[in-house]
């Protein structure tokens, strides 16, 4: 069924939160905004380059499709995951599975580049910045 997209962008957060379970140093991560912290630091850490020659979004679209984190990757996956979180109907026309397998990338980006706004506040409490 399809959900209206702020569910189901918050099914998407779950997919992609659950897939990072330790930092680099396998200290476990417990809590979404520790994940999404380590998610940045990580991005920024590797692509900070790239977002300076052709911007944010696109920087972490290839980010992403380099295989970054461990998430849905091959094509059909891709669109029963659409339909397992809600953002596409059961059955999809074939025009419609070749528009979310195209896009799948950018959405991604764009649902992740969403949660650093989320984690803005949590950071500052904390006294903690991306890269720290």
């Amino acid at each position: 069924m399809k959900l209206h997209n702020t569910e189901y962008k918050k099914n998407y957060k779950k997919y992609i939160l659950d897939t990072i379970e330790t930092d680099n140093n396998d200290k476990p991560l417990k809590t979404d905004q520790e994940k999404i912290k380590y998610l940045f630091d990580r991005f920024y850490s590797e692509y900070s380059w790239e977002i300076n020659r052709v911007g944010k979004h696109k920087a972490m679209s290839d980010w992403l499709s380099g295989l970054a984190l461990d998430i849905t990757y091959w094509n059909d996956n891709i669109v029963k995951l659409a339909i397992k979180m809600g953002s596409i109907e059961e059955n999809p026309s074939e025009k419609l599975q070749a528009r979310v397998i195209d896009n799948y990338w950018s959405f991604m980006a764009n649902v992740i580049l969403g949660f650093e706004d989320e984690i803005k506040d949590w950071l500052l409490k904390h006294n903690k910045f991306i890269g720290q």
